[in-house]
């Protein structure tokens, strides 16, 4: 009989101890995560001035702009009958790329020409065309210039007839 009463004392302690195995680990996890989002948040408290002079000095105070002259092509397979007009306003990472630019303003008018020609009207009409259009202009200037100067280009002028 004495026999019988140790075994279920001894499932007891086991259903303990697999409880706290199963409900430990995920205590433990959630300890080990809280304690990090402590320690980064003193870190972070402490050292927020530094932190946002740092933040603010890799942005520059002021961004350079740069306007290209109006472009006008044919597109591809118009044979003369249609027509493209574009004018460019680039926004560049700092004043001092506007010069960056202006010295490669040849190269890159060149450039564009030859891009818009190789279109066709189908690429180049409606929102989505427009955009990808914007989108591989950015990455041409920033080819021809051998720099990633350009942060965004705007259309002042969009004719298509």
């Amino acid at each position: 009989m004495a026999n019988k009463k140790k075994g279920p004392i001894k499932n007891k302690k086991k259903l303990k101890q697999s409880i706290f195995l199963r409900f430990g680990k995920y205590f433990l996890i959630l300890a080990l995560v809280l304690g990090q989002f402590f320690a980064a948040y003193s870190i972070i408290n402490k050292n927020y001035e530094a932190i946002y002079s740092y933040t603010k000095s890799l942005m520059p105070e002021e961004r350079g702009k740069a306007e290209l002259k109006e472009i006008i092509v044919n597109p591809a397979g118009t044979n003369g009958q249609r027509y493209l007009l574009v004018q460019l306003s680039l926004e560049l990472d700092s004043i001092e790329d506007q010069q960056l630019i202006e010295d490669n303003r040849s190269k890159i008018r060149n450039n564009i020409i030859k891009y818009l020609s190789a279109k066709t009207v189908s690429d180049l009409i409606g929102v989505q065309g427009k955009e990808d259009l914007r989108i591989e202009l950015v990455r041409l200037i920033n080819q021809a210039i051998n720099s990633r100067s350009v942060r965004n280009l705007y259309y002042s002028k969009y004719v298509m007839q």
